[in-house]
């Protein structure tokens, strides 16, 4: 049974980007944002998308940023990364965190735009700066991977660790594995066991298996068996495989006693 590998970003798309900037927008904005919004919650998408559209086209941020999303899935209009990437910069421009995050993904997938990992991480740096979690996730695992910036694990670490303070989940891991392996950072079992029972305890199954490992085995933490198989088993109860066997190889042994 061995330890999980570094993980790489989940990549993709935000949902919907609802915020109370509405309130600061003039009276005439806030009905067509509100009636957009009703529309798109009753999955009437053609309608969102032409109040959301006139709204954009008047300079509303998160109007442009929702347009682009339209246009990224598919709903109301055709699906169109070259559109989204459109709208997305408008509200980017607009120094907008998300729609920085969401443009650098398109940069870095070459989706309706030239493929560009520089300049996806340069949004991501604008996002991460602003402190959206994901965008600090995304430029630290560039920084570690070396892709679009210059390979480090210092700086890897720094925005994985502001990511990983805010609860995500998948910097959380990636600075278990770093303290683990000492591949970017000086080996520290302790710290690599208190990123993995963060992650653990919002529930990721193989950050609960992580933990598991290294209650079973002594590793960052004081030797417990059975805090190990209780963590095995809520890795377990959603599916991940490899604490399903870990429980069935321990079950096995015991019935041999």
């Amino acid at each position: 049974m061995n330890l999980a590998a570094f993980r790489s970003p989940t990549y993709l798309a935000l949902g919907l980007f609802a915020a109370c900037m509405f309130i600061l927008a003039p009276c005439n904005l806030i009905a067509g944002a509100l009636e957009a919004e009703a529309a798109f919650k009753a999955n009437n998408y053609s309608e969102a998308y032409k109040e959301w559209t006139a709204l954009a086209q008047k300079g509303d941020a998160i109007a442009q940023f929702n347009v682009g999303f339209l246009y990224s899935r598919g709903l109301g209009v055709p699906l169109d990364y070259s559109k989204a990437a459109e709208w997305w910069g408008k509200a980017a421009d607009q120094d907008m965190a998300v729609a920085e995050l969401n443009l650098g993904l398109l940069y870095s997938w070459g989706k309706g735009v030239q493929q560009d990992d520089s300049k996806a991480a340069e949004l991501w740096r604008k996002a991460a700066i602003r402190g959206l979690p994901e965008a600090q996730q995304y430029l630290g695992y560039a920084y570690f991977s070396g892709t679009g910036v210059p390979k480090s694990g210092s700086d890897a670490v720094l925005w994985l660790t502001k990511a990983a303070e805010q609860g995500n989940v998948d910097a959380q891991i990636n600075l278990g594995v770093a303290y683990l392996t000492g591949e970017i950072v000086d080996k520290n079992p302790k710290l690599a066991f208190y990123w993995y029972e963060k992650a653990a305890q919002l529930n990721d199954s193989k950050a609960q298996f992580n933990v598991a490992l290294m209650y079973l085995k002594g590793v960052g933490v004081e030797q417990n068996d059975d805090l190990a198989i209780q963590w095995l088993k809520r890795s377990a109860a959603q599916g991940y495989r490899g604490a399903e066997e870990a429980l069935d190889r321990i079950h096995a042994a015991l019935k041999k006693t």
